[in-house]
């Protein structure tokens, strides 16, 4: 079904808009496993686990005021999920070589005209696989997307449900109160205040 288009929040249009071509917004993560992954499992994994999440199937746009979740009609899974070789200089180990194809691929933007990740796979790696994923800061950051990541693993749970906007109470302003991202207030807050708790114990 179809998503509606919906506002950006202010600090994922920072995210956006800080992004430029020697200064990529985009976090990389490489995955060793084992045993080997087939591509068309990581396929079916990805469509049933990650793009319950509307914004892997979204694209960020840009207006004057601000940003904004637009649907991808086009969308296409395999425009996200790549096939992708590992060649090894004369010399270079399997190790060495799959180092710099991160280090190439995380010089290399997210096309802007599709949702902002992309997965590159190799099926053939250390007797396992290699998954080198990239996903655009403004989706969420490095600790909530390690959560939605481990979802789609054997054994993963899915992360806590996004809290949505909600009207300050009566009495008060009648502005909508941004209950906050749900990568943010699930995750982030609570390793926040669990770190000063700890802190105030130590004192």
């Amino acid at each position: 079904m179809p998503v509606a288009a919906e506002p950006m929040s202010k600090v994922d249009t920072a995210w956006l808009r800080m992004d430029n071509d020697v200064n990529l917004m985009m976090i990389v993560g490489v995955w060793l496993l084992q045993p080997r992954l087939p591509y068309e499992a990581l396929l079916q994994r990805v469509q049933e686990r990650l793009l319950k999440y509307p914004r892997f199937s979204q694209r960020a746009q840009q207006d004057s005021v601000g940003a904004q979740w637009v649907p991808d009609t086009g969308f296409d899974l395999q425009h996200h999920v790549l096939r992708q070789p590992l060649v090894r200089q004369p010399g270079q180990t399997e190790r060495e070589a799959l180092q710099a194809l991160v280090g190439e691929l995380a010089m290399q933007p997210l096309p802007a005209q599709r949702p902002l990740w992309q997965f590159q796979l190799i099926e053939d790696y250390d007797g396992g696989s290699a998954l080198v994923a990239r996903i655009h800061h403004c989706i969420g950051d490095g600790i909530a997307l390690i959560s939605v990541m481990m979802s789609i693993t054997d054994g993963g749970q899915a992360p806590p449900q996004r809290r949505r906007r909600v009207q300050a109470p009566s009495g008060e302003s009648g502005a909508p109160v941004d209950a906050g991202d749900w990568l943010l207030d699930s995750l982030v807050k609570p390793a926040l205040q669990a770190g000063a708790h700890a802190l105030a114990l130590a004192e």
